[in-house]
């Protein structure tokens, strides 16, 4: 068995930081967790809101694997207990912290992460996944088997970002206001014109917007959209696990995931050589295995695109003193 394995936070004076968390546990199961960033500050102890999460949850993994006879099949059952067994623990982090009825009442003050997981369960290897980490394997009868949930709701709030610096850039020289008001403009959305922004421009970037989300995802409804092109980032926790909005997304908060947000797959053991699991740091994938393609994929992306505008469009970008997220691999390759 071969097990590469990296991760780097986003912040290039505080490394320990990073949102990232793993599980390795050799014959058992292997799991990437990515902390949810609070743009509040907000921190529990020492740690900020999405270290504390994943830290949780990868204690609450570990335990959960340790604990249960993976030698015999445990299927549907099993996931549910261990989804059941992470959100108690995200509870107790509340409760420990005072927040449980705040937690309770409003989606906002919840802390969260996602989770690519995959454990050996009796002959098979069981994939769990919620939320946008990703899941890659491999096997000679199997071929290339790859998941992540797509999320469009982070699709119309990278247009807002992009189609602000896009514009700006029409009328101004200086990169730095680019910077802030696009990256204002995608937080608190384009309800309210960003400090800087014109009345006028900013309804002119909203039907831009609103025209570019038509075209590439017409099967959903105009007035979600819409909601989330006026609220942004700050407003998009309406939407986490919701259960039927097509602009719903799945996250482990300690409340109820919807179960279409709870993806899971199994395959038979012997047929998988290889299991990769990744965090959404990375934004394009290599075809080869390792943290050396897979980083080198992350050289290239930086070097084409590091303000995360062009054919990586997200909701940050890379900067002076920060990478554009945190970064996590982890690659085993199974000795068949």
């Amino acid at each position: 068995m071969q097990i590469e394995c990296f991760s780097l936070g986003k912040r290039f004076a505080s490394p320990e930081e990073n949102e990232d968390a793993v599980v390795i546990l050799p014959g058992r199961g292997y799991a990437v967790i990515d902390g949810v960033t609070d743009r509040s500050g907000r921190r529990f102890g020492a740690m900020r809101a999405g270290r504390f999460a994943s830290s949780l949850v990868a204690t609450a993994v570990t335990r959960f694997l340790l604990a249960e006879d993976l030698s015999v099949r445990g299927g549907p059952e099993r996931v549910g207990r261990l989804v059941q067994a992470i959100g108690e623990a995200l509870r107790g982090g509340y409760t420990a912290h005072g927040l449980l009825d705040q937690a309770s009442a409003d989606p906002a003050a919840r802390i969260g992460c996602t989770l690519a997981l995959g454990y050996r369960d009796g002959p098979a290897l069981q994939l769990v996944s919620i939320g946008d980490s990703g899941i890659r394997l491999s096997g000679k009868a199997l071929g290339t088997v790859r998941h992540v949930e797509e999320k469009p709701l982070d699709r119309v709030t990278a247009l807002i970002r992009r189609e602000c610096w896009a514009h700006l850039g029409r009328m101004r020289a200086d990169p730095l206001p680019q910077r802030s008001i696009s990256d204002e403009a995608v937080w608190n959305g384009l309800r309210q014109p960003p400090a800087g922004l014109s009345a006028e421009a900013c309804a002119t970037i909203r039907a831009h917007v609103l025209r570019l989300c038509d075209e590439e995802m017409p099967t959903i409804a105009r007035a979600e959209i819409e909601r989330v092109a006026d609220s942004g980032i700050s407003g998009q926790r309406a939407f986490a696990n919701h259960p039927t909005s097509d602009l719903g997304y799945g996250v482990l908060d300690g409340f109820a995931v919807a179960e279409r947000h709870v993806f899971t797959a199994d395959y038979p053991a012997a047929e998988v050589a290889r299991l990769e699991l990744f965090s959404d740091g990375y934004f394009a994938e290599p075809d080869a295995f390792g943290v050396a393609a897979w980083e080198a994929s992350f050289a290239e992306v930086e070097r084409i695109d590091p303000d995360k505008i062009g054919p990586y469009a997200s909701v940050n970008g890379s900067g002076a003193d920060s990478w554009t997220d945190d970064r996590t691999y982890l690659g085993i390759a199974f000795d068949r």
